[in-house]
C-alpha cells in the first residue's frame, strides 16, 4: 500500500486575551496588510475566522472567537482547535479578568502561546509592569526568568506586528504542524448561525484533510451535503484543505459549538457513520464508568484483545495497577479475538483510547486505517514489551505539573524605594542563596503568598555582587516587581520545574 502523503499543514491561530486590549485591532491590521488577493471584498461577511497570506506564501489562520466555550469542549473531545495562542495584553492596563481566564484556557489544552502587549505608543503603557503581573499568574516571558515569547506591538499604528507574524511562524515550525491532503476532511465547529434566507450555516476550521462539493458531512447525529461551500471571505468554493477555515450551509438544525466534525465521500456511508456512533455511544456507557476525571489527571482509555482469556485477565490486571493519582488506566473493552473495526470506531469516538493487542492480529479491512490521525494501534507477543510500552505512555499522557524549588529566602528590614516596578529593599539572608535574575515570591507573616517579582541587583556592603548566601547575611536586593513590599516579608527565591 502507499503511504499517504504528509505535508507541512499552516496553524490554526487564536488571539485570546481581555475585551479592549486590541485583538480586534489586531486581527484588522493583519488582515488589512496580508489578506490574500481577491477576498478583501468578502470581509463583511465575518464569519469568525479568516486566513492571511503572508511574504513569502506562508499562510495563518486566525480565530475571532478564541474566548467562547469551543475550547473548554475540546479538551474531553479528544482534540483541540487552535495549535498556537496569542495571549495580548494592553501595555496600559495590564492584567485583567479575562487575560487571567485566557491564561488558565491555554494552560489547561496546553496550548503553545506567544505573549503580545499591545498599545505600546499609549503614553501611559507600561510593559515592563506587564511583564511582572504576568509572574503573577505564572508565566514567565523571556527576560523575565522564562522562554514564553514577547513581542510589543501597537495594533493600530501595525508597530512590531511583523515581528509578531515572524515569531508565530518560527512557534508554527517547531511545532511541526502536518497534514493529510489526500484524506477527507476532519475539523470542527467554530461557530454556527440561522439566517432567515439561507438556513443554518457553520464555520468550520479544517483539521486535516480535505473537503470539496458532492460530499456530505456529519456533525453530531446531522448529515449535510457539501453544495453550498464558501472560503472564510464567503466566496464560493469547489475545495479546502487543512487549516483552512470554511462556510458550509445547509444543516438541518444547529450544530454544537466545538463539535468535530467528518468528511464522507456518500450519503450512504455518512448514515452509516452515525448508526455505527450511536452503537459506539452506547458501548462506551457500557463500559466506562468514570464519567468525572479530577482536575490534573489523565485518563487512559484501554480497548484490549488477547488470544486467550486468561491471558487477558492477566494482562489487564497488570495495566490496571498502573493507575496512580496522576494516571488512570480505564479498561474499557477485553476481549478474545482479532483487532476489529469494531475496536477502532470505539478508539476513533474519543482519540485518548489505546487499542493493545497480544498475539492477536488486524483485521485486514482496518488495516488502511492505521494512518488515521490519532487512532493507536500496537501488539505484542511479550508480555514485559507491553508493559514497559504503557509506562512509556504514562509518562507521555501525564499531565506535567509545575513545581517551585527554593533557592533562599530573605527577611525584609526594611524598604528604601518603589517606583516604576522597581523596589529597593534591605534585608537579612534567612535561607539558602538569592542570585541575580531568579524569581522571587513574597510572603507575609502567616506564609501567605502577596506577590511576585524577579531579583535584578544585590548590593552586599558597597559591593554590587550577582549572588548572597550565609544565614544572618545582611545586603540590599533590587526586585522588579509590582507589588508593595512591606517590612517583615520574606522574600523567596524559586526555580519553576515541569515535573
Amino acid at each position: 500500500m502507499t503511504p499517504p502523503t504528509t505535508t507541512e499543514r499552516s496553524p490554526v491561530v487564536a488571539i485570546m486575551g481581555h475585551v479592549d486590549h486590541g485583538k480586534s485591532s489586531l486581527l484588522d491590521y493583519i488582515r488589512k496588510t496580508n489578506i490574500v488577493d481577491g477576498e478583501a471584498g468578502g470581509i463583511t461577511q465575518h464569519i469568525g475566522t479568516y486566513e492571511v497570506e503572508l511574504d513569502g506564501g506562508k499562510r495563518i489562520t486566525f480565530l475571532d472567537t478564541p474566548g467562547h466555550a469551543a475550547f473548554d469542549t475540546m479538551r474531553h473531545r479528544g482534540g483541540s482547535i487552535a495549535d498556537i495562542a496569542i495571549l495580548i495584553v494592553s501595555a496600559e492596563d495590564g492584567v485583567k479578568t479575562q487575560t487571567k481566564h485566557a491564561i488558565e484556557v491555554i494552560k489547561k489544552n496546553n496550548i503553545p502561546f506567544i505573549v503580545a502587549i499591545n498599545k505600546i505608543d499609549k503614553p501611559a503603557a507600561q510593559p515592563e509592569k506587564v511583564k511582572t503581573e504576568l509572574l503573577e499568574e505564572g508565566i514567565y516571558v523571556e527576560g523575565y526568568g522564562g522562554d514564553v515569547p514577547v513581542n510589543l506591538i501597537s495594533a493600530k499604528a501595525g508597530t512590531g506586528v511583523d515581528d509578531l507574524l515572524e515569531s508565530l511562524l518560527i512557534l508554527a515550525e517547531m511545532e511541526e504542524m502536518k497534514g493529510q491532503p489526500e484524506k477527507l476532511a476532519t475539523g470542527f465547529v467554530i461557530e454556527s448561525h440561522r439566517d432567515p434566507k439561507e438556513g443554518i450555516s457553520a464555520t468550520m476550521v479544517i483539521k486535516d484533510g480535505s473537503i470539496s462539493k458532492g460530499q456530505f458531512v456529519v456533525v453530531d447525529d446531522s448529515v449535510t451535503p457539501t453544495r453550498m461551500l464558501r472560503d472564510f471571505a464567503g466566496n464560493d468554493i469547489d475545495t479546502a484543505y487543512f487549516s483552512s477555515p470554511i462556510q458550509l450551509v445547509g444543516f438541518n438544525k444547529l450544530p454544537s459549538v466545538g463539535s468535530r466534525f467528518a468528511t464522507f465521500e456518500t450519503k450512504k456511508d455518512a448514515e452509516q457513520a452515525i448508526l455505527e456512533f450511536k452503537d459506539i455511544e452506547a458501548e462506551l456507557r457500557e463500559y466506562q464508568d468514570i464519567t468525572e476525571v479530577p482536575e490534573g489527571v489523565a485518563l487512559i482509555p484501554v480497548i484490549l484483545k488477547t488470544d486467550v482469556a486468561g491471558t487477558g485477565e492477566a494482562i489487564r490486571e497488570q495495566i490496571e495497577k498502573m493507575t496512580t493519582d496522576d494516571v488512570i488506566f480505564k479498561i474499557i473493552k477485553c476481549e478474545t479475538g482479532s483487532i476489529n473495526e469494531s475496536d477502532v470506531k470505539l478508539s476513533l469516538s474519543d482519540l485518548n483510547t489505546v487499542i493493545i493487542g497480544f498475539h492477536v492480529e488486524e483485521d485486514a479491512n482496518i488495516k488502511n486505517l492505521n494512518e488515521y490521525d490519532g487512532l493507536t494501534i500496537k501488539i505484542f507477543d511479550i508480555i514485559y514489551k507491553l508493559t514497559e510500552w504503557c509506562e512509556e505512555l504514562y509518562e507521555e499522557r501525564r499531565i506535567k505539573k509545575q513545581t517551585d524549588t527554593v533557592m533562599g529566602s530573605l527577611k525584609v528590614l526594611k524598604t528604601f524605594s518603589h517606583q516604576k516596578g522597581q523596589a529597593l529593599v534591605g534585608g537579612t539572608v534567612t535561607e539558602g542563596t538569592l542570585a541575580v535574575g531568579e524569581k522571587c515570591k513574597f510572603m507575609n507573616k502567616d506564609g501567605n503568598e502577596t506577590g511576585r517579582g524577579i531579583i535584578s541587583g544585590i548590593q552586599q556592603g558597597k559591593q554590587t555582587v550577582e549572588r548572597v548566601s550565609g544565614n544572618g547575611t545582611e545586603c540590599g536586593i533590587m526586585i522588579t516587581t509590582d507589588h508593595e513590599v512591606v517590612s517583615g516579608e520574606q522574600v523567596v527565591t524559586f526555580v519553576t520545574e515541569i515535573k
